[in-house]
């Protein structure tokens, strides 16, 4: 458990670095502070309805659709700070195109 621990932490790793890099690239406006606020607050509103629904699943489904929940949570709050700068980016170059 703990070698499969160690590699979903260096995923995220990599992930929140290729987010970095994508921010920094589209750059022209698109600050760093910008994309970890939308972040964080995501990640805060993605935790509270999973923490919600992950327990409603539980107790009214069952174990192994909890466990399917879960898993599915964490890849949603993985690629999250991934859509956000994407997302910044894309922004960015729409409103420098038509500056």
């Amino acid at each position: 458990m703990d070698v499969v621990m160690q590699v979903l932490v260096l995923i995220w790793i990599v992930l929140l670095v290729v987010a970095l890099q994508w921010v920094r690239v589209a750059g022209r406006g698109a600050s760093i502070a910008t994309w970890l606020g939308l972040t964080a607050v995501s990640w805060w509103a993605e935790f509270a309805i999973a923490f919600v629904a992950l327990h409603a699943i539980l107790f009214s489904v069952g174990r192994e659709a909890a466990v399917v929940a879960l898993i599915v949570t964490v890849a949603i709050m993985t690629l999250t700070p991934v859509a956000w700068a994407y997302g910044l980016g894309h922004w960015n170059r729409d409103r420098s195109a038509h500056s």
